[in-house]
């Protein structure tokens, strides 16, 4: 009986194991790994370096980013230098594309998936005018991983990896440079804020160590300059504002307050803020037109008060008989 029983289930093993052999594939490639090894570019000739000009059609506008002496900008909005990180990744993107998974080929479909005008279309072309790539991006899958694209010239919907849309189409937050500040915190060897409030000016001394010399005398509080000074140093925009040549609408014919950074090579960082609107506060560079808005958290995180930049002085010991 106990035989009987063990050929029994050594049977089952047997068909288990197979099973396990057919569909788990363990000393073969799987047909998704066999797709990823043939797959091709949806543009097998992309150069992203050849790449002068991208035209952007979304339903909500469209945008003409242009290389102009190596620098991009926004040729649609003034020539305003454009955000090059996000051009990188859609370049990137571009020449990652591949047709490893194709969902449709019916036209009919299209506007399921957002590969036509209810999506984000793409114009790529060279300093000729000579067409690189034109493609659709389509919403998200399902699994929210990856979304659908489609070459123009196509009828083909594939699945590309990430959430391509926002690297295509920015919408209100725009394609222009969203840098305020870019400098090299370390250099700076001078801060001076002012509010209305009071007057404050910090120095490096000769120690490198940070001294300040108004409102009052005192060594200032090393982690609290620093943190200041990495925030002005790379200070991005939180919003941009429509082109408006009256300062006073904002506040900043006469700014509230105002903080500058000196510089080692003779250059000075200074930045004015306004008044504030809906949580945020109009700012604006000393040597630009371009008027900017940051949230009050930011502004903050400069305009700080003295009590809080100086140094906290040591509890002086008690003496006990």
């Amino acid at each position: 009986m106990k035989t009987k029983q063990l050929l029994i289930l050594g049977g089952v093993f047997v068909f288990l194991l197979l099973v396990v052999l057919i569909f788990e594939n363990p000393f073969g490639k799987s047909e998704h790994e066999k797709k990823l090894e043939t797959a091709m570019p949806l543009f097998p000739d992309f150069d992203k370096e050849q790449v002068a000009k991208i035209e952007i059609i979304a339903p909500d506008g469209t945008t003409t980013l242009s290389k102009q002496n190596g620098e991009w900008v926004v040729a649609s909005m003034d020539n305003y230098p454009a955000d090059s990180e996000g051009i990188a990744q859609l370049l990137t993107k571009i020449g990652e594309l591949k047709n490893t998974q194709r969902v449709s080929n019916n036209p009919e479909k299209q506007s399921e998936f957002e590969v036509d005008s209810t999506g984000v279309e793409a114009k790529l072309m060279d300093a000729s005018d000579q067409r690189l790539a034109h493609l659709f991006v389509g919403k998200i899958t399902p699994g929210f991983l990856s979304s659908y694209v489609r070459v123009a010239d196509s009828n083909d919907v594939y699945e590309a990896q990430g959430s391509l849309q926002s690297v295509f189409n920015k919408g209100t937050r725009t394609w222009k440079d969203r840098t305020i500040f870019d400098f090299n915190k370390e250099i700076a060897t001078q801060l001076n804020i002012s509010s209305l409030e009071e007057t404050i000016e910090l120095r490096l001394d000769e120690n490198r160590a940070w001294q300040m010399l108004k409102p009052v005398a005192a060594t200032a509080n090393t982690t609290e300059v620093d943190n200041l000074l990495t925030t002005l140093s790379g200070l991005n925009t939180d919003d941009f504002v429509a082109a408006n040549d009256n300062l006073d609408a904002y506040g900043l014919d006469v700014p509230q307050s105002t903080i500058s950074a000196v510089l080692n090579d003779g250059t000075t960082a200074t930045l004015h803020i306004g008044k504030e609107e809906e949580g945020k506060l109009y700012v604006k560079r000393d040597d630009k037109d371009t008027v900017f808005r940051l949230f009050k958290s930011n502004v903050d995180r400069l305009i700080k008060k003295s009590d809080t930049l100086k140094a906290v002085e040591p509890v002086p010991a008690v003496e006990t008989e």
